[in-house]
């Protein structure tokens, strides 16, 4: 992940151990929530948006699904685009939506969840709506004109702003703690 934050050891450590946990709630069955702050998902999910991944439990994942898994200690949130079946193992091959490669492919046993629902701006967005057809269309733009990605992170920063500025101070709360 791309973390403009300053370097702290201590900040490191407990990030650490937040995805240790959050690691084994989804190995136990579970589920957690959390906020996202790439763009490598653009246009399907946001910086801020929350997002619940749900353990994989006994049902396996199949290519267009949006998974987390652990890479070199760290969480990834990217798209399933192909399986590979070896005679001992199955490796997934991921990438994000606003990347132009695909990632190593993945070990099964380094997939911690797949994402159930995203909530963005208070607003749960449907993974399987009809609207997702403009996003099918928006993942090869963004992914090949850095313009296109800017321009999107632009207009969902503006929308953002309406949406806090539009509401109560109420349920601005509730939105800003609802991942928490």
């Amino acid at each position: 992940m791309n973390d403009l934050r300053p370097w702290n050891p201590a900040q490191q450590y407990f990030d650490s151990l937040r995805r240790e946990l959050a690691a084994e709630i989804l190995r136990n069955f579970s589920e957690v929530r959390f906020v996202t702050r790439g763009t490598s998902m653009l246009p399907s999910i946001y910086p801020g948006d929350c997002l619940t991944v749900k353990s994989l439990g006994a049902t396996a994942p199949c290519c267009g699904d949006i998974v987390l898994c652990r890479r070199a200690g760290e969480f990834r949130v990217h798209r399933i685009v192909s399986i590979l079946e070896g005679e001992t193992a199955k490796f997934y091959v991921l990438r994000g939506d606003a990347l132009t490669e695909d990632d190593p492919p993945v070990p099964a046993d380094d997939l911690l969840g797949r994402v159930t629902s995203i909530v963005r701006r208070g607003r749960s967005i449907e993974l399987n709506s009809p609207r997702r057809v403009l996003h099918r269309f928006l993942r090869p733009l963004v992914r090949h004109s850095k313009i296109a990605a800017v321009l999107l992170l632009r207009w969902h920063a503006a929308q953002s702003r309406y949406f806090l500025h539009s509401e109560s101070s109420s349920s601005s709360a509730e939105f800003r703690s609802e991942c928490a």
